[in-house]
Order: C-alpha cells, then structure tokens, then sequence
C-alpha cells in the first residue's frame, strides 16, 4: 500500500497545492530563493508568435522532493504556453510518492515525469539520456555531524541536508556527471552554502566546462544561501 496523504493539510506555495509529510523536505529559504530565480527566468522566455515546431525545453530536476520547483516551473510553463519535457530523479522513496501525489493534487501528473534513483542513474533510456536544456539542483549541502546524525539514528529527511564530511559530496558527485547531461548552451541553477568551500564548487564548474553567469545569495542566520546560475 502506498502513503496515505488524506491525512495530512494541503499547503499552498506559489499557487501551488502541497501535502508535505515529515520526512519529506519542505519549502525554506533556499526553495524560496531558486523558486523566485526561475519565476523571473520564465518571464524572459521569448514564445514564437507562429507555429515553427519549435522543440520541447527539455528539463531535469535532481533532487525535487515534493516537487515544490518542478511543479511550479511545469504549471508557469503551462500559463505561457512554453513546450517542454519534464523529468526528475529524487533518492527519498517517500519524496517520490509525495511528488506524484502533489501533481495530481494540481492536475499536473501528465506533465511531470518522477523517477526514483540517486542523481542521474534513473537515466537510463534513450529519451532520458538526451542532454537538457535547463538542469536544477537544490542538494544537501550541510557538514555531516556523526555526533548528532549517524547510521543508528537516521531517518530519510537526512538525505535533504546531509551533504557529507565537507557538505560539498554530493554536489561534486553532481557536478563530475553534469557535462553528459548538460546541453550546448544549457543552463544550470543549483543551490549551495557558504559553509562550504565555493573555490571546490567552481574549479568543479571549470573542468566541466560551465561558466557562472550570476550568483544571488540570501542571509539567513549563520550563512548565505547561494544560488548559482550556470550556462554551458
């Protein structure tokens, strides 16, 4: 039996209905600043007025929970009339029932492709294989502290934050496959720390061979949250 998700109050979030069971990541202060960054990325979008055949966007969210940032880019898509192909890969089994749960809760499932899997292996046909023109990556990238959260006591919200030793792991495992996966001319928004070493983060951007175009940031407590926006 899958989850059961009447049990729980639906949120709204940028016009978008939400259920958020506890060990699923919740929209934060990082969420916000990604979600505001592709709201302004979208407006920029410039729609043919003729029918030229113009190909799908084709974009790829690692890491998407409960689907806060593919569901509001997919439903933004929708109102402009963009033509796009969606996917995204989420390593929380739960996080995935909860994804494709909140896209029927907004009548979005024929639109949003939810796998299950670590990064990009859940890639694995012909069609998912095909670079992306837009790739969005919100990752855990909190030190690990086996003081407080270790193999006895770990729960799956810990995928959300925990970015291992450094806090950098995961997305330099992220980043060492991008280029595969990344078109000529894509772009890439991800989020990260400044708890963590930027100069890793960008050396890591270099040898594969993406340029920063912009970083915003947002304060918050004891660190900048920072978005990278990233083109090929």
């Amino acid at each position: 039996m899958g989850h059961d998700f009447s049990k729980y109050k639906i949120i709204e979030y940028y016009e978008i209905n939400m259920v958020i069971p506890e060990q699923v990541y919740s929209p934060h202060d990082d969420t916000k600043l990604i979600s505001e960054f592709i709201l302004d990325w979208i407006k920029k979008i410039q729609i043919p007025k003729r029918n030229l055949n113009i190909k799908p966007i084709r974009v790829l969210e690692i890491g998407y929970g409960p689907g806060t940032i593919s569901l509001l880019l997919i439903s933004r898509f929708l109102k402009k009339k963009v033509n796009f192909f969606h996917v995204g890969t989420e390593i929380n089994p739960l996080a995935v029932e909860t994804a494709k749960y909140n896209a029927k809760l907004n009548k979005l499932e024929n639109y949003a492709q939810f796998l299950e899997g670590n990064l990009f292996k859940p890639l694995n046909t012909d069609e998912l294989v095909q670079p992306y023109d837009l790739i969005l990556f919100n990752p855990p990238y909190l030190q690990s502290d086996l003081d407080v959260i270790n193999e006895t006591n770990r729960q799956l919200i810990d995928l959300a934050w925990d970015g291992g030793p450094t806090g950098n792991e995961v997305l330099l495992e992220f980043l060492n496959h991008l280029s595969k996966f990344l078109k000529k001319n894509g772009e890439l928004f991800f989020i990260t720390s400044s708890l963590v070493n930027q100069e890793t983060i960008q050396q890591a951007l270099k040898i594969q061979e993406v340029k920063i175009l912009e970083q915003k940031s947002h304060h918050i407590f004891f660190e900048d949250i920072i978005l990278y926006h990233c083109k090929k």
